[in-house]
């Protein structure tokens, strides 16, 4: 397919410049717009790759293909100019799966833990000196970004569940790393999203495999349709693939089928990595990769951006960030730091979309009643969504001062504000956790700046 011709409208998206880069090495004529310039979009212009600041109808000239993501409307002058032109118009998803053709394609999906558990089975491939094309939702700074542009059989996937988005892909094999209630403001019932999950199983090919978590029903019930293979992990003795956690943090040992292979040593610490670890660990020796390109890529791996980021130490502070924006991710990464630290934990929270804050308002809640010292809650970041009536940061904040009336509890109404309430709380030995998938990781680089240190990010 090399020589053909791909225009991206809204190219700087991190999801949507990954595609681009992958397309542009495999030889397509690559170019694309978005509304203004960023690092990354200076990035693929450094590569080769066309980048125009601003839409207009002149830029579909003679293209073969027309990615866009859901920012673009159908009235964008671009994608009317398109459709006109009987250009064939790819949503972001489609287009993810049409990478994965002629390939070995595996896709890691699931409500939490798949960018890291994506990455981790990238090191693994990397290793064992497969040369994998990677595309991850997060930055990798190994990678320097989320892509990493290799020549070999394997395809490596982050899926999106949000939307159905990955049911536009048909993969070689698939990781399922949990299935928990999300997105409802799409699916509006858990059983909606199951099916979804069990239709995007039933995709995988029947040549390949699925690897399920054995320790949630959930995840176990989505696999009944597949026509390939399923292999589960966790930590139960029934799991085909089991982590055997010891006394020492991050490491354990991985079980094959009740036989011990050895053991692995994390560099990422909490249990909810060495779950995802073993699901990696999984994929990679179904793939028939050795053990020990397993354990190297394993032990090699140091995080991803965003997923408990130490951004630095200053004033006897330290300062983590997270892109925690659901109640389990959120009490998976207090409850890791908890296990860390000796001081107060200062959490500043802001929740992502008014939809999501009002499905899970009493599980946000209890699990921030329960884990912080003291809190500091930033207005709800909108993305897509216009206000919902009666939800709110500070209804939120009503929810938690109810069930732990000692918590100190503040309001901040912008990333930058929250800086400033947060200097006037914390004190030497504290540890400061920014979460969302908003904008708090300005917060927590900013924090670091006005405490006088540097980050490490």
């Amino acid at each position: 397919m090399s020589g053909r011709r791909a225009h991206f409208a809204g190219i700087g998206g991190i999801g949507m410049s990954g595609i681009a880069q992958v397309l542009h090495q495999r030889g397509w004529q690559v170019s694309g717009c978005d509304l203004k310039a960023t690092a990354l979009t200076q990035k693929l212009q450094a590569q080769g790759i066309r980048v125009w600041i601003g839409h207009s109808p002149s830029h579909v000239l003679e293209c073969d293909v027309f990615i866009r993501t859901a920012a673009v409307h159908e009235d964008n002058p671009e994608l009317m100019a398109a459709r006109r032109a009987g250009v064939e118009v790819l949503r972001r998803s489609e287009a993810l799966g049409m990478l994965l053709e002629g390939y070995k394609g595996i896709a890691v999906t699931g409500t939490h833990g798949k960018t890291t558990t994506t990455a981790m089975l990238a090191f693994i491939l990397e290793a064992a000196g497969t040369d994998p094309q990677v595309l991850i939702g997060g930055e990798v700074r190994r990678y320097g970004g989320n892509v990493r542009l290799g020549q070999g059989e394997f395809v490596v996937v982050e899926a999106c569940e949000a939307y159905d988005s990955f049911l536009d892909l048909h993969p070689y094999a698939a990781v399922i790393t949990n299935a928990e209630a999300e997105h409802l403001d799409y699916y509006h019932t858990e059983q909606r999203m199951l099916e979804s999950y069990r239709r995007f199983v039933a995709q995988v090919s029947p040549a390949g495999f699925v690897i399920t978590w054995a320790d949630d029903p959930r995840s176990m019930s989505i696999c009944h349709r597949a026509k390939a293979r399923v292999l589960t992990y966790g930590v139960q003795a029934e799991a085909d693939y089991r982590a055997i956690v010891g006394s020492e943090p991050a490491s354990f040992h991985l079980s094959v089928r009740g036989r011990s292979v050895g053991q692995i040593r994390l560099q990422v610490p909490g249990a909810h990595n060495v779950l995802n670890a073993t699901a990696a660990a999984a994929a990679g020796l179904e793939l028939g990769l050795p053990f020990e390109a397993v354990r190297t890529g394993l032990e090699r791996f140091e995080g991803v951006q965003r997923r408990l980021e130490f951004i630095g130490r200053a004033s006897g502070v330290e300062v983590f960030d997270d892109y925690g924006h659901h109640p389990t991710e959120i009490e998976a990464t207090i409850g890791t730091l908890r296990n860390r630290i000796r001081g107060r934990l200062v959490v500043a929270f802001q929740p992502h979309l008014y939809s999501r804050t009002r499905d899970f308002l009493q599980q946000f809640a209890q699990v921030l009643a329960a884990g912080c010292d003291e809190l500091v809650l930033v207005d709800i970041y909108p993305a897509r969504e216009e206000p919902i009536p009666g939800i709110s940061s500070a209804r939120l904040a009503d929810e938690v001062r109810r069930r732990n009336p000692l918590l100190p509890v503040s309001l901040a109404h912008t990333p930058e504000s929250a800086v400033d309430v947060l200097q006037q709380v914390i004190q030497a030995g504290d540890t400061v956790l920014t979460l969302g998938a908003g904008e708090l990781d300005r917060t927590a680089r900013l924090l670091m700046q006005r405490l006088g240190g540097a980050s490490c990010g």
